[in-house]
């Protein structure tokens, strides 16, 4: 589901440190600027390979990389040919690239979301550390892609909207080579009732103990989970966060955007309405302990979250993301405390890794950093 993503300029910078000199209790973000000191880009994707080497993908091309902990950015943009034509002329493609994921600092695979035409929806692939891209996937009909998830380096896949809202299923890519070719999937149990995905984070797809899970929404119907064993066969759960019934099937902000599970049982999801006058519901954050077979809402109110993420080995701890804030749950998702730093606004993925130790990326430029204590 494509939505506007706001773009300010300019912003600060704050001073390089090592990322040792992080804080441990707080965000704290290094905006990621041009050759000229301005900021140019924001971010919705973020592949944190390790604490040392993090992609981040978004707007106007670009594509960031750092192998030393974020203290400085190689700038890796996708140079590309691509030009549409109105009445007016011939204008050069700026793709969004909505989601990324990398393997190491030299493999990537970048997805541009697009608006519906041929040209800006895409995917590409790069083995040199982003010094060259060569274009993997460009649709065969307008479509809008939503977000990747791998199983293993080889095998991923690609979740994109149903070409009608109204009538057809949710559609699914797969590679097994890394990225490199990507093919249809002949799919069952995955029509959303004129619902679709969010590319709002990149994690609106997940894979995790052997299981594939998507998260749907943007109907006057539930908010629905997809689970499946192969990626192809899929079973739905509905949840208690619902649409606007008065808005045109498949338009309505409501839905959840993350989905994450730490294990067979334990899920998570996180969405609401990105619109900046919906209110704080306790349906925007829910919770399974079934391997998604059920869901049940939090107990804590919040606004939209765009991502969430389990810290690895930390039991019930989660960190959820959203443009008006981020918050922390010690419970597996039955309740969230809020993390009320002045940067919690930037973000709109997260990812934790082990370390206790939580990325995220965001809008004008952003990309922040947290332990976890």
């Amino acid at each position: 589901m494509h939505f506007s993503l706001a773009l300010i300029l300019p912003l600060l910078s704050f001073s390089r440190s090592s990322p040792t000199n992080y804080g441990a209790t707080e965000w704290h973000t290094k905006p990621i600027t041009n050759a000229n000191g301005l900021v140019t880009s924001g971010f919705r994707g973020l592949s944190v390979v390790s604490d040392r080497v993090i992609w981040v993908s978004g707007t106007n091309n670009s594509v960031y990389r750092t192998i030393n902990g974020g203290v400085t950015w190689d700038d890796r943009p996708i140079v590309h040919s691509e030009t549409f034509t109105n009445s007016t002329g011939t204008y050069p493609v700026v793709l969004d690239f909505r989601d990324i994921q990398a393997f190491n600092t030299r493999v990537a695979v970048a997805m541009a979301a697009g608006d519906g035409s041929l040209n800006e929806t895409s995917v590409w692939y790069t083995s040199d550390g982003g010094k060259h891209w060569r274009k993997s996937r460009t649709p065969q009909n307008p479509i809008f892609y939503d977000s990747l998830a791998w199983e293993n380096q080889h095998h991923g896949l690609l979740i994109q909207d149903a070409a009608n809202a109204s009538t057809d299923s949710l559609g699914i890519l797969e590679t097994h080579d890394g990225g490199r070719s990507w093919k249809h999937v002949a799919t069952t149990g995955l029509e959303a009732k004129g619902q679709a995905a969010f590319a709002a984070s990149g994690t609106c797809i997940a894979f995790a103990a052997g299981k594939w899970y998507i998260v749907a929404g943007g109907s006057p119907d539930p908010s629905r989970v997809f689970r499946s064993l192969n990626g192809r066969d899929w079973e739905a759960a509905n949840t208690t966060l619902v649409g606007d019934p008065n808005v045109e099937l498949g338009y309505s902000g409501y839905g959840y955007n993350s989905v994450a599970f730490k294990d067979s049982a334990d899920g998570l999801v996180v969405g609401g309405s990105f619109s900046p006058d919906a209110p704080t519901s306790n349906d925007n954050a829910a919770y399974s302990r079934d391997g998604g077979r059920t869901w049940k809402p939090s107990k804590s109110t919040l606004l939209y979250r765009s991502g969430v993420s389990w810290l690895p080995g930390r039991g019930g701890l989660a960190v959820a993301v959203g443009q008006t804030g981020t918050n922390l749950t010690r419970n597996g998702g039955v309740t969230w405390e809020a993390l009320t730093d002045e940067d919690q606004k930037e973000y709109f993925a997260v990812q934790c890794i082990k370390g206790s130790i939580c990325w995220a990326s965001g809008r004008r430029g952003a990309v922040g950093r947290i332990h976890i204590a």
